[in-house]
This record gives structure tokens, C-alpha cells and sequence, in this order.
């Protein structure tokens, strides 16, 4: 090979170098602006430590053991993360609610939906509601999962005692919160049977006795389309005239269903006159008496012996 030809080889093997030297000492910072220099390194997930709590919840509504005479409720809770003393950064990452009368999750907040820079910033608290609609009847839970997301410092051993942290290394960690709730919803009315009333004869007083099938709040009732009288449960309708009556029976359970019992038809008669023993007494004291005075009398005339 020709000496300047072997001149020319090295010259453009020198340029190369020197390109791929000056591109590895170009600053990251410089060259990308979305990286830092000081970029931190994940080196891998751990499990949360002992000095790591989860994050807490707490469940403004519904409230616990509650019955709702609504189907539509608002799930509204406050979310803060968990105390720790060794970890660092820490962030509520997702939070989500289950219910027993869905199949599906139904998410609360996630943290960088789109993750588009520049990121949203994260946050260590939440306040937020969301609302359930058609709940059917019955007992229900819903249950609250918060997850927090953190970083341990990593660190290192420079002798048997000392322990170093490595700059801008870390490991990173999850820990899950939870909180239930249970309540019920009724919406339906109670259901109001009269009792031994309908196609029965009564006097003035008439026993007015009735079951349900739920527990009561209140209740009363209306004779013969009048306003309503508030009673306390089974009573007694006294001084009622003679003839045909009607009695319908209303009961509120204790979230305000108001439910109406049918409408009992029965006949109030005036007792019938008692029998006149004194008019028959008499009668038979008066030949009580003509008769011994009739016996007196033909005794005398006979002697007035007696036997």
C-alpha cells in the first residue's frame, strides 16, 4: 500500500475517534433536556419496611352501618399516605373502590393518567368523592384500596461500622391501604296487615290490631276517611255509632317509607236490650201474695185450724 494512501486511512481513522470521544463526554443535560444529569437510578423494588405505614383513609360517607332510603349515594373519603421513617418521596399513586353489587372497579384518583410531560405533580393527600347511582335494595360494602409509592435510599458499607449512601441510587417500594364500609339501602315501603276486622259485627268498641313486616318508626291510622290519628302501635277505637266503619292503617319505617294498609270494612251494632226481670218479678209476687191471703182467709172460716 502506498505511504500516502496509509497517511489518508489513519487521518480519517483519527477524525472517527476523536468524534465518538467528544460524543461520549458530551453532557446528558446538554444533549437531552428531559434528563438530568442527576437523574436518580431505580435498582429494583422491595417490600415496604417496618417503619413504613400505609396510607390511611377516611370515609366521610357513607357512613358506616347506616340503612339510606335513597339508591344514589356519594362515596366521599380523605386519603393522606402513611408515616415512615426511612423512606422518602413517597406518593398516593392509585386509589380505587369495590363494591359488592358491581363487577367492576371503579377508580377514585390515579396519579399521571397519560404520563405526557411534564408529569403531574404527586401528591401525599387527596379529598375527592364518587357517586353510585342504582343501588338496589339489600346490604352492601364497598371497600377502599389507596396505593403509596416510595423510594428507600440505597446505601452502603465503607467499613464494618459505617454505612454510606449512594447518591441518586435508590429502591423502590408499594404499600396498600384499605378501608370497608358497610351500610344498607331501603327504599321500599312497609308492608301493614289488619288483623280479625273485615265481615265482622263489633259493638262501640273495636280492637284494632295490625302486623308489619319491618321494623316501625311511626304509625297511625284513619277511620272513615278522616285525618290521621298517631298511635303507638295496637290500639283500641272506642264510642263508635252504630253501623258501617272503615279503618286504614298507616306505618313510616325508620328511613321514611311510608306504606298503607288496605282498607277494612266492618259494621258496629247496638247491643240488644236486656231481658225485664223486674216487669216478670213482680207479676209473680203479687199471685204469691192473693194466694196466701185466699188460704188465710178459708182457713179462718173453718175453724182457723192449721195443719
Amino acid at each position: 500500500m502506498e505511504k500516502s494512501t496509509i497517511l489518508i486511512v489513519a487521518f480519517v481513522t483519527l477524525i472517527l475517534f476523536s468524534a465518538i470521544v467528544v460524543s461520549q463526554f458530551v453532557p446528558t443535560a446538554k444533549s437531552n433536556p428531559l434528563w438530568s444529569i442527576h437523574q436518580e437510578v431505580n435498582m429494583g423494588s422491595v417490600g415496604p419496611d417496618q417503619n413504613t405505614k400505609p396510607p390511611t383513609i377516611l370515609t366521610l360517607s357513607p357512613v358506616n352501618n347506616t340503612v339510606y332510603g335513597v339508591n344514589t349515594l356519594s362515596l366521599s373519603l380523605d386519603v393522606s399516605i402513611g408515616d415512615s421513617t426511612t423512606a422518602s418521596s413517597c406518593f398516593l399513586d392509585v386509589i380505587y373502590c369495590k363494591t359488592d353489587w358491581q363487577s367492576n372497579i371503579t377508580f377514585v384518583y390515579k396519579y399521571g393518567d397519560n404520563y405526557v410531560y411534564p408529569y403531574p405533580s404527586k401528591i401525599t393527600e387527596f379529598s375527592g368523592a364518587v357517586n353510585f347511582t342504582e343501588i338496589p335494595d339489600g346490604n352492601h360494602t364497598i371497600k377502599v384500596y389507596a396505593f403509596e409509592n416510595g423510594k428507600y435510599p440505597l446505601y452502603v458499607r465503607n467499613s464494618f461500622s459505617d454505612l454510606k449512601v449512594v447518591e441518586h441510587c435508590y429502591n423502590s417500594f408499594q404499600i396498600i391501604g384499605s378501608s370497608l364500609i358497610k351500610f344498607a339501602v331501603d327504599t321500599t315501603a312497609p308492608k301493614i296487615s289488619i288483623l280479625a276486622l273485615e265481615n265482622r259485627n263489633f259493638t262501640s268498641i273495636v280492637p284494632l290490631n295490625f302486623t308489619t313486616d319491618e321494623r316501625i318508626f311511626q304509625s297511625s291510622y284513619s277511620l272513615d276517611g278522616q285525618d290521621n290519628v298517631t298511635i303507638a302501635g295496637n290500639t283500641t277505637l272506642t264510642d263508635l255509632i252504630e253501623g258501617e266503619h272503615k279503618v286504614t292503617v298507616f306505618v313510616t319505617d325508620e328511613v321514611g317509607n311510608t306504606g298503607a294498609s288496605e282498607t277494612v270494612i266492618f259494621t258496629v251494632e247496638e247491643p240488644p236490650e236486656p231481658f225485664p226481670t223486674t216487669m216478670v218479678i213482680a207479676p209473680v209476687a203479687s199471685v204469691a201474695f192473693v194466694s196466701a191471703g185466699l188460704l188465710f182467709y178459708f182457713k179462718k172460716r173453718q175453724g182457723g185450724k192449721y195443719p
